[in-house]
C-alpha cells in the first residue's frame, strides 16, 4: 500500500471531477430529506388538539297508560261474594326504551255496568300486586294479575253478571 494514497486522507485534493461524481447522489439525498422533512411538517399541520364541552340531551320517561282488556276484567272464573279472580289489564308504554311493571295498585273505587240491577256497593277489592313483567318500548303486554280481585259479601244483589272496571296505577322502571 506503500505508494497508494489513502482513498479519504487529508492530503487528497477535491476536484472538480470528484464533486460532479458525488453530485446526483447528494442532490438525490438532499430531497429526500426534504420531502421527509416537509411530510413530517405537513403531518404536524393536521394532527391537533383542543377543549371544549360536549352537550347531551335525556329524555323524558313517558307515564304508561292502561286499558281493560276487551270484555271483562275479570278473565277466569265469575266474581262471588267471599272469592277472588283474576285480572286482565293491558299495559301500554310509549317510551322509546323498554320497561318493568314494577306494581299496580287500586287506584279509585270499581264500577260495575251490565248487572242485573243496582250495583252501587260492589264489594270488589283489587290487592296491589309486583308482577315484574316487561314491556317492550313503544308496545303493550296484556297481563294477567292471579287471584289480584275479591268480591265481599257487601256486593249488592245487583251486582250479579256485572262487568267490573277496577281503576289502577301502574308503576313501571326502565329495564
Amino acid at each position: 500500500m506503500a505508494g497508494r494514497r489513502a482513498r479519504w486522507s487529508s492530503q487528497r485534493r477535491l476536484s472538480w471531477r470528484w464533486w460532479a461524481r458525488r453530485l446526483p447522489a447528494v442532490g438525490v439525498t438532499g430531497v429526500v430529506v426534504a420531502v421527509l422533512l416537509g411530510a413530517g411538517l405537513a403531518s404536524a399541520a393536521w394532527l391537533s388538539s383542543g377543549g371544549g364541552t360536549g352537550s347531551a340531551r335525556g329524555g323524558q320517561a313517558l307515564p304508561p297508560t292502561t286499558t281493560v282488556v276487551a270484555g271483562s276484567a275479570i278473565t277466569t272464573g265469575l266474581l262471588h261474594p267471599g272469592t277472588s279472580g283474576d285480572v286482565k289489564i293491558t299495559v301500554n308504554n310509549p317510551n322509546v326504551y323498554r320497561v318493568t311493571v314494577t306494581s299496580v295498585s287500586p287506584n279509585g273505587a270499581p264500577t260495575a255496568a251490565g248487572g242485573t240491577g243496582t250495583c252501587t256497593t260492589t264489594g270488589v277489592t283489587l290487592a296491589a300486586v309486583t308482577p315484574g313483567a316487561a314491556v317492550p318500548a313503544n308496545g303493550s303486554a296484556t297481563l294477567t294479575l292471579a287471584g289480584a280481585a275479591s268480591m265481599s259479601n257487601a256486593s249488592e244483589n245487583g251486582c250479579q253478571n256485572a262487568t267490573f272496571t277496577i281503576p289502577v296505577t301502574v308503576a313501571i322502571t326502565s329495564a
